[in-house]
């Protein structure tokens, strides 16, 4: 099987769990908490439905290395529709 390559790429076939998310709705406050324990931010943060949704996600590395998603909102409210209308 070949791994990505690249300095930044993430090796997940090397991993156990590879995809879990924690929701919180102080998503920016979890994130920088992270930030200031030795984690790091992988991407930028991002709204799942701009302008129709307040669901924003971000993926984040903690201190051991252990990728995972938050979330601002369930998955329930991220994906129904007319949940917002």
């Amino acid at each position: 099987m070949r791994q990505p390559t690249g300095g930044d790429n993430l090796p997940f076939r090397r991993h156990g769990m590879f995809h879990f998310a924690i929701q919180d709705p102080d998503l920016e406050g979890f994130l920088a908490k992270i930030v200031a324990a030795g984690g790091r931010q992988r991407v930028p943060v991002r709204e799942y439905v701009p302008g129709e949704k307040p669901c924003r996600m971000v993926y984040v590395e903690d201190s051991f290395g252990i990728v995972f998603e938050i979330c601002s909102h369930s998955h329930e409210l991220t994906c129904s529709a007319g949940a917002y209308a």
